[in-house]
């Protein structure tokens, strides 16, 4: 009985029997009452027949008719009496047969014999009444005695009519017991069952309430002790097994948590170290130092013997040993074919790969095995591009973390950013010194050179004129050339001091270019006319940019004067919507773009020309034949920023 479930089942079973019996008791009892009734009534019949027998009898006595009522009322009665005795149908007042149970009842029993007995002797003088002849001796006779008898019968009658109430009493007083025994049971049925519930359910239950708002508190020490009936003790032990498991769990989440805060804090000092060498290796872009540097941060931060970074040929299929950090003796190679090695392995790898001498060697191969007892090689890769491989070697088993893999990824990583930014900017230096020779030798074209060839041409002019004895002309010319060397030498000022500050402000296109006109007007061929077609809005350039656009219309218009043998010149400015064209169209003898030039210093000038128009981001055209003239046309996009390929103009 240690389950609650068997416990409350047994007390309702019990309850239900306490119901069901005090219901059928209920019933019974009522069934009885219903027969004492009926018995009550058929023994009070009787009284009401031994009166009603004796006035018919007077009457018969008297001579009077009623002779067969006499003798009903005398049958009814020994009818009613019989069955009262042995059971059997009786008619009750209302005429009406009913089945009278036989009487157990020791003293009903023996008030009924008495009434036999002395209904006996009443019955016999009730016959000889009936049999006498009316108002004869005889029949008075019988008629006196049955007045004699009959208050002895009526009194016995009264008699069997209270012992019948008497049993009747009894049986409710019976059934009143019963009742209260039942009412007792049940009331000690409900005391069990809440002395049940509290003891079994709600005390334990209020102890595993306080247990689990201890274990809600984060008290995982206390135990919870197994109480109560056996559903009770197994959410106790259910909640015992939980706060277990809790507790458990709560020492397995503090370890990984101590675990996790290593972790972070290792990872936290190694990421500052990477930082530290990444700002350090990013910061000078020597390569020759970068290499070193590398070599010897990565051998630090790692706690390795020897570090060694390759690099890749121009072909892919060569590992260069270029820097190594570590003790003397321990390289032993300079340079590893990639292809059928190992390499090719380390340089397909996402990560860093980890290796022992016995199994595998990669670029580390370059070293002596035996520094190579445990190694980690990690590739250099720039995008989709793998430039080389960083190895790291030490002389114990075993010696780098698990973590150490990862690290010498991100180094690598690094690494690889670093080596490609020294890469490019030693491309860049490279790059920038042939852009300035270039610069530099378009300048010299553009200015001195040219004032070099028209000064010969002008001394030839003047030499000419001397030997014609025409001294006046060539007085003149040699004041030309006196004026062209003066504008020379304060150009050639200007240029020098134009590289010590910085430019002046700009202005409008329209007017630098009728500057030019005149200029080329006053100082060329006097027998050239030039024209200027400079269409609105002004233009408002960088200086840089005007300059590049000054240059190219100045050789267009110095190619003119030499060997164009033109009359007319016409320089038209024009702006279409994103792009701003300068044309520069003359009628003289043309020529043939495509045939080679007879003098490499005209081919020169040209390909100045659109190398100026290529760092505005425009184009050069030239269209030109044989006796037809020749057009130079440089476009460019108004969007050329403030240096020299993207200065942004300003429409004033």
């Amino acid at each position: 009985m240690r389950s609650l479930h068997a416990q409350l089942g047994v007390i309702l079973l019990c309850f239900l029997l306490l119901v069901g019996g005090s219901t059928v008791a209920t019933i019974l009892a009522v069934r009885a009452q219903a027969s004492d009734a009926l018995l009550v009534n058929v023994a009070g019949r009787q009284r009401m027949l031994v009166q009603r027998i004796a006035k018919d009898a007077l009457l018969v006595g008297q001579g009077g008719a009623g002779a067969a009522l006499l003798l009903e009322a005398d049958r009814a009665f020994a009818t009613d009496l019989a069955a009262l005795i042995h059971g059997g149908p009786a008619r009750v007042i209302s005429d009406r047969d009913v089945m009278v149970p036989a009487a157990h009842d020791a003293r009903i029993l023996e008030g009924l014999q008495q009434v036999e007995e002395v209904w006996t002797a009443y019955h016999a003088d009730v016959m000889r009444v009936v049999e006498a002849r009316p108002g004869s001796s005889e029949s008075r006779d019988a008629v006196e005695a049955l007045e004699r008898i009959a208050p002895a019968l009526v009194r016995n009658a009264d008699a069997v009519v209270s012992l019948y109430e008497a049993a009747s009493a009894r049986k409710i007083a019976r059934l009143k017991g019963i009742q209260a025994a039942f009412l007792g049971s049940g009331l000690l049925l409900l005391a069990a069952g809440i002395w049940t519930t509290r003891r079994s359910v709600l005390r334990p239950l209020r102890d595993l309430s306080l247990a689990a708002s201890r274990i809600g508190r984060g008290d995982l020490r206390s135990p919870v002790p197994p109480q109560g009936l056996r559903e009770v003790a197994t959410v106790a032990l259910s909640l015992e097994t939980m706060r277990g498991q809790l507790e458990a769990s709560q020492q397995t989440l503090r370890a990984w948590a101590g675990e996790l805060e290593d972790r972070v804090a290792q990872r936290t000092q190694e990421l500052v170290a990477l930082y530290e060498v990444s700002r350090e290796i990013s910061s000078r872009l020597e390569i020759d130092h970068i290499l070193h540097s590398v070599t010897e941060k990565a051998r630090a931060l790692l706690s390795a013997d020897v570090a060694a970074l390759c690099l890749v040929d121009a072909t892919g299929q060569i590992l260069t040993l270029q820097s190594t950090s570590g003790p003397q003796g321990a390289v032993i190679g300079a340079r590893l074919s990639v292809a059928d090695s190992p390499a090719d392995r380390v340089l397909a790898a996402d990560r860093a790969l980890e290796c022992g001498d016995s199994r595998c060697a990669g670029p580390c191969s370059m070293l002596a095995a035996s520094f190579r007892a445990s190694h980690l090689a990690a590739r250099l890769q720039v995008g989709d591009r793998v430039i080389g491989a960083l190895c790291v070697c030490s002389q114990r088993s075993e010696a780098f973390s698990a973590d150490a893999a990862s690290l010498l990824t991100k180094l690598a990583d690094s690494v690889a950013i670093a080596i490609e930014n020294a890469r490019l900017y030693e491309q860049a230096e490279k790059l920038a010194m042939l852009e300035e020779r270039q610069r530099i030798a378009a300048e010299m074209h553009d200015g001195a050179a040219q004032t070099l060839g028209f000064l010969e041409l002008r001394a030839s002019e003047i030499s000419a004129l001397a030997a014609a004895g025409r001294g006046d002309e060539a007085a003149r010319g040699l004041g030309r050339m006196r004026d062209v060397l003066a504008r020379a030498s304060r150009e050639m000022r200007q240029a020098i001091a134009a590289l010590h500050q910085p430019p002046s402000a700009a202005q409008a296109l329209q007017e630098q270019l009728e500057r030019l006109l005149s200029e080329s007007a006053e100082h060329g061929d006097p027998g050239v006319r030039i024209t200027s077609i400079l269409l609105p809005p002004r233009l408002l350039l960088p200086s840089e940019t005007s300059e590049q656009v000054l240059r190219v219309v100045r050789e267009a218009l110095l190619n003119a004067h030499r060997h164009a043998q033109a009359e007319q010149i016409t320089v038209c400015m024009d702006q279409r919507e994103a792009e701003v064209s300068v044309t520069v169209e003359d009628d003289g003898r043309g020529f043939d773009p495509k045939a080679p030039w007879s003098d490499g210093a005209s081919h020169f000038g040209l390909s100045i020309m659109r190398a100026r128009a290529a760092r505005l981001g425009g184009r050069l055209e030239v269209i030109s034949s044989p006796a037809k003239g020749t057009r130079i046309c440089l476009r460019w996009p108004t969007s050329c920023a403030t240096d020299v390929s993207s200065a942004t103009p300003e429409l004033l």
